[in-house]
């Protein structure tokens, strides 16, 4: 029985991180009519609203902690989101955003060691190193420099670290459901903001643009979540994270099925180069047992 809810979790993994790459594809057509906060809006709102739903038995239970949680980590994702989406209008493709957004990966054990005290290992500096040398690959042009819109995916990026660690940080006994809530919630509300601020409030939406933004809030946001949650729950976490990390692969898949991007051989090793950074960053290393005389 515990190896089948085994290999039911690492199934839901793998579709979490199949949903998780397709999404970078329908984001990028979303922006096509509409504004990059009022996707961000619209995407959390929808997916609050069930989660309000499915969690309402856990209503009693919301304290400061949860609110304060709620708010830090949902204004990063928030804002990680708008970031992301906006990078994509300025000629980033799904692919490259896939892979430049995933060196949150890399940065998140160096954020919380501010927060925890805990060094990072030498994994993870030496994947920050790697991850540089991909990042160049990918990103940067003849001369040296970079796209606007790649670098403010890498901006998105580093905001995603820091929702990462404040995820990390807030969840300790706290319950991860009541808390996504929360984050999500708050998530909508910077989305709902920037909105208003940008006049971003569409006059009229298409079906296929409302079909897109549907697909990121029931499928991308509010599915996955539990996806994730599920199958972490009955698998190794070095396991589930590197299933996980597949998102990245699958953003190149379907941005090259569904978006025709053309991936160039320099490309593609710095997508492999930015992957094995990633995969290596996830890796703990218990400290050498001193020997006993």
């Amino acid at each position: 029985m515990e190896q089948e809810k085994r290999m039911w979790a690492h199934g839901l993994l793998l579709l979490t991180s199949i949903i998780w790459g397709s999404a970078f594809v329908f984001q990028k057509f979303a922006t096509e009519e509409l504004s990059s906060w009022f996707i961000t809006a619209a995407r959390f709102t929808i997916a609050a609203v069930l989660l309000w739903v499915i969690t309402y038995r856990k209503w009693g239970r919301l304290n400061r902690g949860y609110l304060l949680g709620g708010l830090i980590t949902g204004a990063t994702m928030g804002l990680g989101t708008a970031v992301q989406t906006v990078a994509l209008t300025l000629g980033t493709t799904p692919g490259k955003s896939a892979f430049l957004t995933a060196v949150y990966c890399v940065i998140v054990p160096f954020f919380y060691w501010f927060v925890s005290k805990e060094r990072p290992q030498k994994n993870h500096v030496f994947a920050a190193v790697i991850c540089l040398v991909g990042i160049g690959l990918i990103s940067l042009n003849g001369d040296m420099t970079m796209t606007s819109g790649d670098v403010v995916t890498l901006i998105g990026g580093v905001i995603f670290a820091c929702d990462l660690t404040a995820v990390a940080w807030f969840a300790k006994g706290r319950d991860p459901i009541l808390l996504t809530t929360m984050q999500i919630t708050f998530s909508a509300v910077v989305g709902w903001i920037g909105t208003f601020v940008t006049n971003g409030v569409p006059a009229a939406i298409s079906m296929g643009a409302m079909g897109n933004v549907l697909y990121l809030a029931l499928f991308s946001t509010a599915l996955c979540l539990f996806l994730q949650a599920y199958g972490l729950k009955h698998t190794d976490a070095a396991v589930g994270t590197i299933l996980l990390s597949l998102e990245s692969v699958f953003g190149v898949v379907f941005s090259v099925l569904l978006y025709h991007e053309a991936v160039t051989p320099r490309m593609a090793v710095g997508f492999a180069i930015v992957f094995v950074a990633v995969l290596l960053s996830q890796f703990r290393f218990a400290p050498k047992q001193k020997a006993v005389l």
